[in-house]
């Protein structure tokens, strides 16, 4: 079986793709380069390969993005110690109490986006009008960037995210783009110019984990990026998924504490990995053999753990198959696990809270102006829209 699978305009993963993977826990394929690899898919399996020393993403050089990816995302496919200490350096910025005191922020952020989007009525796109600036902004604050540049950043980032989207050297250029506004950026820091947060943080630190000049560059191009386009893409396809289903937008405007466990049900049921098929995670190597459950694994061979399947393993979950906004326990893969779990997951996690309930108590009567007019990226580093046109009720909030 060759990876990509054929994607489709749609929210979650279709029961033919999960079909294909849930008879074997393990399942040889071809990535699209031609190489042959491993597809992981049973829950198990999945947090053996993203937790045990013995399966590395350095190792891996084959193609994972756009051109230019391996600068921003280079946190996410290092290894120890490096990634230990690049990785210690910043996460005492993403905790769950740093978030929890950012909750303030991030309404506003998000209640000045509404108040626009309700200044200027219906029909409005509210991924690029709401759900796409949101965590940018959040996260421009965190690492202490000035919001006004907010227009230069996010079609750049755009096409840095591409996965055969772009031309390469569109990619490449976006890329260099985002390279020399941060190379200023952190060049500039301790000035009066500067706003404080993470980047000047980073600069003054004089710990043993101090990072040089071009980590900080790659860290901060890295945080942002992967933090806020991977947030407004699932809240995009979290509100199709939430409209689409009958009743729950009226069940969650009622009772607004249920936004929460519905938050957990869309981060397992949205599909959203993008950049390998659209349910793949990153490939690892193998290095020593390593027997997963029905199969041994080779030294040198390379694993790819699927996570939109893993996340539906009956063995873990339920109802597998069906849409459970009350579901708990659900101890999905939505963030990864072991060492590299996204790191930002405290504020994606507030932030879709957040902006799921902003969106759903200030917008009365809201539906999508028609799924077909949905348009779907496809061939990016993660799945979503590139807009989502909708309608709301004027006067009623």
């Amino acid at each position: 079986m060759q990876l990509p699978l054929e994607s489709c305009p749609r929210t979650s993963l279709p029961q033919h793709h999960v079909d294909i993977f849930r008879d074997k826990p393990t399942l040889d394929i071809t990535l699209a380069d031609g190489t042959a690899a491993i597809a992981v898919v049973r829950q198990c399996d999945v947090r053996t390969v993203l937790s045990d020393d013995r399966f590395s993403r350095a190792q891996f050089h084959g193609p994972v993005g756009g051109a230019g990816a391996d600068l921003p995302l280079a946190l996410v496919v290092s290894d120890p110690p490096t990634h230990t200490r690049r990785r210690q350096a910043v996460q005492g910025w993403f905790t769950k109490r740093r978030a929890e005191q950012a909750r303030p922020l991030i309404g506003r952020v998000a209640d000045q986006l509404l108040d626009d989007l309700l200044a200027a009525g219906p029909p409005a796109d509210i991924f690029t009008q709401f759900c796409q600036p949101f965590p940018n902004l959040v996260h421009m604050n965190v690492l202490g960037l000035d919001t006004a540049d907010l227009p230069f950043l996010v079609p750049r980032m755009a096409v840095a995210w591409s996965a055969g989207h772009y031309q390469p050297d569109e990619v490449a250029k976006a890329s260099r783009d985002l390279r020399d506004y941060f190379e200023s950026r952190v060049s500039r820091s301790g000035s009066q110019a500067t706003a404080g947060g993470l980047i000047d943080a980073l600069v003054r630190d004089e710990s043993s984990n101090r990072l040089t000049h071009a980590e900080i560059v790659m860290l901060a191009m890295g945080l942002l990026m992967s933090g806020a386009e991977t947030t407004a893409n699932h809240l995009a396809l979290s509100l199709i998924e939430v409209l689409q289903q009958p009743g729950l937008v009226d069940s969650l405007r009622r009772s607004p504490e249920q936004i929460p466990s519905t938050v957990e049900e869309l981060l397992r049921w949205v599909w959203f990995g993008g950049k390998i098929g659209g349910t793949a995670g990153r490939p690892h190597i193998a290095t020593a053999d390593v027997k997963l459950r029905d199969r041994l694994i080779s030294q040198g061979e390379i694993v790819v753990p699927i996570l939109d399947v893993a996340n539906r393993d009956r063995d873990v979950f339920p109802d597998a198959d069906e849409f459970c906004p009350q579901r708990s326990p659900n101890p999905h893969l939505a963030f990864g696990h072991g060492r590299h779990q996204c790191i930002g997951m405290a504020f994606a996690r507030l932030e879709m809270q957040i902006g799921l309930h902003t969106v759903l108590s200030r917008l009365s009567g809201l539906t999508l102006v028609s799924a077909s007019e949905i348009d779907w990226r496809i061939q990016m580093f993660t799945r979503g829209v590139s807009s989502l046109p909708v309608m709301w009720q004027v006067g009623e909030q």
